[in-house]
Parts: structure tokens; C-alpha cells; sequence
């Protein structure tokens, strides 16, 4: 069994099947063992697994799979807990659950967890949006969120120039922390925002998925 599922994308590029697994504080308890694709008791941070179907035929009923990235926190742990190989003190996150492939075959994680910036989540702040390569697992981040929102949902437009990012609950349990995204004293507000990468040297605006 896995342990909160949520988005659940197909890398049309290289054929493998991706799926956020976004955290489960109950795993080695409750009738929930850790096995190979749950690792961790207790996960609060989360991760994301993959999977490939042997002959390329994904109505077939064997594959190989295995975790893209398993989130955790470097600055407070140095065991399974500090995350795999491609989690650094620059790219930590916790709770992925979002999850797109844009027509490049860049993968996007967007997440919806721990934001108090304190204990097992110091130094990771607000909840993110990063930038992987699928094909080496390098991860970047690419923006971080307003106070207590969760960032979920993106989308493109037709010619690729701008891309669309939920910001989902802003403020959502101290209101008078947060004015996104009217700024202000303005009440806090779910919006989608737009997001173009400027043209270089007099071109064109470029794609940015």
C-alpha cells in the first residue's frame, strides 16, 4: 500500500509513470509496515515514486519502479530522514503533492505541507514550487508561496509563454499575516497567478513549458 496519493502524471517523454506520495505520520503503525516503497516510519516529509512497464506497455502487469526523490530535511537530520541524494539545504521541501509534466519533460512539484519553518521543518519555509530534471533528479527551486498557502494546480498557455500556478488559502489560519495578493491591509485571497520568462536581447517573449 502507499500512503496518500496524489497527483499522478505520465512522463510521455521517457514513459515513466510518476506519483506523489505525500506523507504519512501513521506509516509503521495502524496495520501500515514499512516496505521498500514506504521506507520510513512516521514520514512526515514525503516522496515521490516512479515507475516504467516492462516493453513500454503500461497496460501490462510488470515494471520496475523506484523513488524519484524521497523529501526530508539535511540541516536537522543526517539519516533517511535528511532525504536522498538530491535533497540539499537549497532545495528542501516537505509534503509533495502536486505534480506536471510540461511539454519540455521537465517536472514540476508543487506542495501542500508543514509551514511553521521550526523543528523538523526548520529552515524549509513556505510551501514551494520546484523545477526537476527527470532525467538526472536534480531538483531546483523555482518560487515559494505566500504565508500559509498551499500551492497547487499549473497550467500553460496554448503557445507555452505563460504559465498559471494556484496559490491555494493564503493566510488560511492567521489572515492578518498574510494580504496576498492584494498587499495592504487587504484580506487574503486563493488566486492563480501568471508567470512569462522575458525575451533575451530584443527576441521574443521565450516558452517557459
Amino acid at each position: 500500500t502507499l500512503w496518500r496519493p496524489s497527483h499522478a502524471p505520465p512522463d510521455l517523454i521517457q514513459n515513466w509513470g510518476y506519483c506523489c506520495l505525500t506523507n504519512n505520520k501513521n506509516r509503521s503503525t495502524s496495520g501500515q509496515p514499512v516496505n521498500a516503497v514506504n521506507p520510513r516510519p512516521n514520514n512526515q516529509y514525503g516522496q515521490i515514486v516512479r515507475w516504467i512497464p516492462a516493453r513500454g506497455n503500461h497496460s501490462g502487469q510488470t515494471f520496475k519502479w523506484d523513488l524519484f526523490v524521497m523529501a526530508g530535511n539535511p540541516t536537522v537530520h543526517q539519516d533517511a530522514y535528511s532525504g536522498s541524494g538530491n535533497i540539499t539545504p537549497d532545495n528542501m521541501f516537505n509534503s509533495p503533492d502536486g505534480l506536471a509534466f510540461d511539454s519540455q519533460g521537465r517536472l514540476w512539484i508543487q506542495t501542500d505541507g508543514n509551514y511553521s519553518n521550526a523543528g523538523d521543518f526548520a529552515g524549509m519555509g513556505n510551501n514551494q514550487m520546484l523545477l526537476a530534471d527527470a532525467r538526472t533528479s536534480v531538483i531546483r527551486r523555482f518560487l515559494v508561496g505566500p504565508k500559509e498557502c498551499e500551492v497547487t494546480g499549473i497550467t500553460w498557455s496554448p503557445d507555452r509563454k505563460t504559465m498559471f500556478v494556484g496559490i491555494q488559502h493564503p493566510g488560511e489560519h492567521n489572515p492578518d499575516a498574510c494580504h496576498f495578493p492584494g498587499g495592504g491591509a487587504s484580506v487574503p485571497r486563493s488566486s492563480v497567478i501568471a508567470i512569462e520568462k522575458a525575451g533575451w536581447f530584443g527576441l521574443d517573449q521565450a516558452a517557459i513549458g
